[in-house]
């Protein structure tokens, strides 16, 4: 059972739980969540620029982060029990803020590892307190909004790639731009304090056994729809770290390159908002097939070598097909699987094996060949959705 903290979850609070308030908040963290995101994919050709670093460096120093998260996403449920998904909320914010601040005041190498790291852990305990905590408020209210959650990432992903496009066009220096998005998370945590979150006996209890996330990552249940979230995840990667720096490549100037972002981050807005429709009415299969057709369509465009404008608009596509991946697996898995939101969540999204994969694996091909012909990665993982979609039960929808 969860601990109770400042009003957190408990059958004595049940009563002055606010489902809009609650609602707002898991939104909110979201939004952020993307904001941080969408402002350092802009980011990422400066500090490259900055520090000097090569494709390949770049990518494996990449590896620090995903690491450090699904090692505590793989603990997702005892650490979900033990503390409580508010408790893990306000430390993750805490953890983001200092990780931006690091990255600003970084210099080299060394410095960008340590921000890594710090983001790393921070993003991994983010990953339980929002989906968990919106997995708890859709079994306590029975209505879906996995889909609106994960559009409001992207929505804020959109803002923080323009906002970062534009403060650079300003003059800005990246350094400047990162301790912006450090006080956004301190005023994160501010609010985080007196909101209550979905009351345990609302719902069910998640097992705090060691090893529950594990037993439920390698079970048939689960594996499938671990596996689908990987292979979103690839696209995704792609975008946040290598998007803006081809479209450099390609003579795309820092204004062009936020913005590109920014449209991708908004198709995947857009799409986010359509699929829960397109899952209630046609099921989640039919989302899962579009989804990898959409990915290979991208990735046609993007070896097109057409210059920035069709690189654009695979990239625009490309955020339409990675947009319903991980929220239609993410409720496929607890409808499987259900009264377990902690373990669930670390079981799927520890699946992120390809975020630890991609940027070295892509970097070293770029230095090796070529970016564009690093980029095949996404199609490959649109062929292999389209292939595992097949096997999704209808009854999941």
């Amino acid at each position: 059972m969860e601990q109770p903290f400042l009003g957190d979850q408990s059958s004595l609070s049940a009563h002055i739980w606010r489902p809009v308030v609650a609602f707002t908040l898991l939104l909110g963290y979201f939004a952020l969540f993307g904001v941080l995101i969408g402002g350092q994919g802009v980011l990422w050709a400066e500090v490259i620029r900055t520090m000097r670093l090569s494709k390949s460096t770049f990518g494996t120093a990449q590896l620090v982060s995903p690491l450090i998260a699904v090692v505590l996403l793989l603990a997702g449920g005892q650490l979900t029990a033990w503390a409580g998904k508010k408790r893990l909320a306000v430390v993750s914010l805490a953890l983001l803020g200092v990780s931006v601040l690091l990255l600003a005041s970084a210099g080299n190498l060394w410095g960008l590892l340590g921000a890594l790291l710090v983001a790393g852990a921070g993003a991994g305990l983010m990953e339980l307190a929002m989906n968990g905590g919106t997995l708890d408020w859709e079994q306590a209210t029975r209505r879906n909004v996995m889909n609106v959650m994960h559009a409001g990432f992207s929505g804020g992903a959109v803002v923080g790639a323009l906002a970062a496009g534009l403060l650079l066009g300003r003059g800005w220096s990246y350094n400047s731009v990162l301790v912006v998005m450090a006080v956004l998370c301190g005023l994160a945590m501010l609010a985080t304090f007196p909101v209550r979150y979905t009351p345990v006996d609302a719902t069910h209890h998640d097992h705090s056994r060691p090893g529950a996330t594990l037993r439920l990552l390698f079970s048939r249940a689960l594996l499938v729809v671990a596996l689908l979230c990987d292979l979103g995840v690839v696209g995704e990667s792609v975008a946040n770290l290598w998007s803006v720096i081809y479209l450099h490549q390609l003579g795309a100037t820092a204004v062009v390159g936020g913005a590109a972002f920014a449209l991708f981050n908004g198709s995947m807005f857009a799409g986010r908002l359509l699929n829960a429709p397109l899952v209630e009415r046609m099921g989640a299969r039919i989302s899962l097939l579009l989804s990898g057709a959409l990915l290979v369509l991208a990735n046609v465009l993007l070896l097109a070598g057409g210059g920035i404008t069709l690189a654009v608009i695979a990239f625009v596509f490309l955020g339409l097909g990675v947009a319903g991946v991980i929220p239609t697996a993410l409720t496929v898995a607890a409808r499987r699987v259900p009264g377990n939101s902690g373990a669930i969540t670390g079981a799927t999204m520890a699946a992120y094996g390809c975020f630890i994969i991609c940027p070295p694996l892509i970097g070293s091909i770029a230095d090796l060949v070529s970016l564009r012909s690093a980029l095949l990665s996404v199609g490959l993982s649109g062929f292999a959705i389209l292939w595992l979609a097949w096997g999704v039960d209808r009854r999941h929808a």
